[in-house]
């Protein structure tokens, strides 16, 4: 894994019922996967020799906080370059396709957008820095 993704961090708008915050999680974690190169460790075998396969290689908390908190943490990273974000919107979760989803976003600027969640991956130090003061999801 790279050195700069030493911690990631999800945080869900406290307000959205559990099962819209697991689908939140559930999305950001898809383009985590994807998109942060190393975050996935190798596959491991049991005792039996049944392979196992990789999951993430460094912790995750879920934390949860305001939507002006989303929003502002979207903001914020935008100007940090070292920093990994990947946001969902309420805009993303209404969606009946992803043509609507990007017809729908392309409508409102970056701050007009209604953040549900977004996950933050990058050295501790910056993480923290965006999200060391919200709670965890409980």
């Amino acid at each position: 894994m790279s050195a700069k993704y030493e911690k990631c961090a999800f945080v869900v708008d406290k307000d959205l019922a559990v099962g819209l915050a697991m689908n939140t999680v559930a999305a950001l974690s898809m383009s985590v996967g994807r998109f942060v190169d190393g975050i996935i460790g190798d596959s491991v075998k049991d005792a039996d020799g049944h392979k196992h396969t990789g999951i993430t290689a460094i912790p995750l908390p879920i934390l949860k906080g305001e939507a002006s908190d989303l929003r502002d943490i979207v903001v914020r990273a935008a100007g940090m370059p070292d920093v990994f974000v990947v946001d969902f919107t309420s805009v993303a979760q209404s969606s009946r396709s992803y043509g609507e989803y990007t017809s729908r976003t392309a409508e409102q600027g970056t701050a007009e957008l209604p953040y549900i969640g977004v996950a933050v991956c990058g050295g501790k130090s910056a993480v923290n820095k965006l999200t060391g003061s919200l709670p965890l999801y409980r």
